[in-house]
């Protein structure tokens, strides 16, 4: 076998393709090795032996090889791999804008968001492809261009009472509100230069039962508007909603809907109020009124 080559090593030699000839070459100089040994040896042990010698560097000769091309073919498919690596990363909608991502929750709008980071409305729905700028969903992932940290956006409640419903389609010709606590009024609604009081405060004692003026969908339960405290917004209809802040505590949660008279919580002192007493509004088309005209 000394002197000759295998195709293995003519492909580590020349960098050739295994082809059929290369092969064909191969066995066609096994056999008259064999034939050399056998016919020129006339059986001798010496030459038996000397066969097993050959035949045993012709297969540790084959095992290199193999383990050559094992190591040659690992490298390829390893490169070829990181050719193809699939990144995890998000990247922003324009990589050479710098900017961070504001994630939307509840009762935010894009408006509020925007104002917060003091950056144009207009320019944050071209980033992003928002569609409708008033149909922004809870999670939802904003790129603000520009931001350098995330900021908290304030919840405010002409925001929330403003949000269309799109289950809630009752129209009532005329609403018979009643009144959600009894107590004294310790303040009324004004609407002036001078003063401005959106609704009515009833003073009563804590933990008094604070009831629905009205049946309707609670579109808001939470303590995250400033200055109102615990907070409930019940959604009557396509006009009107009514709000009942400075709970004690909240009783019912954001969805459920609550009829005429229901207990939704207890009158306390939370938020901006100097003495335990329920403040309570009246809004019809998103705008605060009189409650004094419409309850009985």
């Amino acid at each position: 076998m000394n002197g000759v080559m295998t195709p293995f090593d003519r492909l580590r030699a020349n960098g050739d393709k295994l082809t059929g000839q290369y092969w064909g070459e191969f066995f066609r100089r096994i056999c008259l090795i064999n034939y050399e040994l056998l016919s020129k040896s006339r059986f001798r042990i010496d030459a038996v032996y000397s066969l097993r010698v050959k035949c045993s560097n012709f297969w540790i000769q084959m095992l290199k090889n193999v383990l050559w091309v094992s190591f040659i073919s690992a490298i390829v498919f390893m490169g070829g791999c990181a050719r193809h690596r699939v990144t995890l990363e998000r990247p922003s909608p324009h990589p050479e804008k710098k900017g961070i991502y504001h994630v939307v929750e509840r009762h935010q709008t894009l408006y509020r968001i925007c104002k917060t980071y003091g950056v144009d409305i207009k320019e944050v729905v071209s980033f992003n492809g928002i569609t409708d700028p008033s149909k922004i969903q809870t999670g939802q992932r904003i790129f603000i261009p520009g931001a350098k940290k995330v900021l908290k956006v304030e919840i405010v409640i002409d925001d929330v009472v403003a949000e269309p419903d799109e289950k809630v389609r009752i129209t009532y010709k005329k609403l018979d509100f009643i009144w959600p606590v009894e107590g004294k009024i310790a303040d009324v609604f004004e609407d002036s230069e001078d003063k401005r009081h959106q609704g009515l405060d009833i003073s009563s004692a804590l933990g008094t039962p604070v009831k629905a003026s009205y049946a309707g969908k609670v579109i808001y339960s939470n303590n995250t508007i400033k200055g109102y405290g615990n907070l409930i917004i019940l959604r009557h209809s396509e006009e009107f909603v009514t709000v009942y802040a400075h709970n004690q505590v909240n009783l019912v949660e954001e969805g459920v809907w609550v009829e005429k008279g229901e207990t939704i919580g207890k009158v306390g002192q939370t938020g901006r109020a100097t003495g335990p007493h329920l403040h309570f509004e009246i809004r019809r088309n998103n705008k605060a009124v009189d409650p004094l005209p419409y309850l009985r």
